[in-house]
């Protein structure tokens, strides 16, 4: 993967500050915008500028870093809008009667035939009330009426451009539109847009700075879908922890459970990007945790191994024990002690022949790592989301809520 092929990506360069990297890419977001509107032509911005309230825009132009228009001052315009766009929902209060000392300099400008449109643009943060105050104020004169307020996401740009591009005729066009899509994907501004090759193949690559910030962005935005949709089942999944993603790593993983790193403390769920695909997998390590999965099979192994069966008629699935001996005061080396596939609980003649000598480790060992694992290749994703934009994240959240009755059972003596 290289971002840096697209038309708009700019090498931003490590050795600069967060806040300097976010003002970079807030005036680049900008400027790509506005070049895909000026350069892409009719076909681009007549539809755009309609989407914010401007019936039959003509004589259409754009400007960056300006206080007013060239021509005549914006606020003489019959309809005047004033367009933020920010990362996340906007909260700010808006009031023209608050102002900041500062001049309001807006961002950009699209004008034209009777209408003028200020754009506000955050990659960071919210508006503040003072900014937009001041904004409005300027598209204000002698009384007239309060300027059109429109507040929308990057993400809904991003999904603008997304439905526009297949509609348009010329190929020029929709390539300059298709990197502007690409662009904001890149920037991580359109959120999770569905599975692609590049979030497993970095693990491969290991590519520079910019892919590694990409795909820990994708791996957060992943996580919180899928946090939502495990809030549904149980309270207890109220947080999420991602690992820290090295240049270096093979995979990045995330945890599901009580926040705080609570979930250490309980079987949790967790999921792993890797170059082989995605790993989901429900798992036991702290002593909290594998007591009560200890007295899980010693009060009710029936209950566990029908949950497993249960587990397997949807997919395979491989359930493993791990040793863990304490070499230091953190530190402990895992020594794999049995492996079984799901289909040798789901055979009748196989069954006991591996369920009794797990339930016997279990017993045994005094500390342990237990994991009930899939893995979940990129080409199953893939074409989950050739069917539909979300549909591999539906796939995981299917397989999420069928463990979630693992879990449920195995954290079980916690409420005892």
């Amino acid at each position: 993967m290289d971002l840096h092929h697209n038309l708009y990506y700019s090498y931003r360069g490590s050795a600069t500050s967060d806040v300097d990297r976010d003002r970079q890419l807030e005036n680049n977001l900008t400027k790509a915008l506005m070049n895909t509107l000026s350069l892409g032509g009719e076909e681009v911005w007549q539809p755009f500028i309609r989407s914010l309230g401007v019936e039959n825009p003509k004589d259409t132009m754009f400007l960056l870093q300006r206080r007013d228009l060239l021509s005549s001052p914006a606020a003489s315009k019959k309809l005047r809008v004033l367009l933020g766009i920010s990362r996340h929902k906007s909260h700010c209060q808006l009031d023209e009667n608050e102002r900041d000392a500062y001049e309001s300099v807006p961002d950009a400008w699209i004008y034209g035939n009777g209408f003028a449109i200020l754009v506000e643009c955050k990659v960071c943060g919210d508006f503040t009330t003072g900014q937009m105050g001041a904004h409005i104020a300027r598209l204000v004169v002698n009384g007239s009426p309060r300027p059109k307020v429109i507040l929308k996401t990057w993400a809904e740009i991003h999904d603008f451009f997304y439905r526009l591009s297949p509609k348009l005729q010329i190929s020029s066009t929709q390539l300059l539109v298709s990197q502007f899509v690409q662009f904001l994907e890149y920037s991580g501004m359109s959120g999770f847009t569905g599975f692609r090759r590049e979030h497993f193949e970095y693990f491969l690559l290991h590519d520079d700075e910019d892919s590694r910030l990409w795909v820990l962005n994708q791996i957060n935005e992943v996580a919180t879908l899928l946090l939502n949709t495990l809030r549904k089942f149980s309270t207890s999944y109220d947080g999420f922890e991602i690992g820290k993603l090295k240049r270096t790593d093979e995979y990045c993983w995330v945890a599901f459970g009580p926040k705080d790193q609570k979930y250490r403390q309980f079987t949790h769920q967790t999921i792993a990007f890797g170059a082989n695909g995605l790993r989901i997998f429900i798992n036991a390590e702290l002593k909290a945790a594998t007591d009560r999965v200890k007295a899980v099979t010693a009060q009710c192994q029936g209950r566990l191994l029908k949950a497993l069966l249960n587990l397997h008629r949807f997919e395979d699935y491989s359930l493993e024990l791990d040793e863990r001996v304490q070499q230091q005061a953190s530190i402990h080396k895992y020594i794999p002690k049995i492996k079984i596939h799901s289909s040798t609980l789901a055979e009748s003649t196989t069954r006991e022949v591996a369920w009794q000598p797990f339930c016997q480790l279990v017993d045994h060992l005094p500390l342990f790592e237990l994991r009930i694992e899939r893995l979940i290749s990129p080409s199953v994703l893939l074409k989950n989301d050739n069917d539909s934009r979300t549909g591999g994240i539906q796939y995981i959240e299917e397989i999420l809520k069928r463990n979630h009755a693992v879990v449920a059972l195995l954290n079980e003596a916690a409420d005892q």
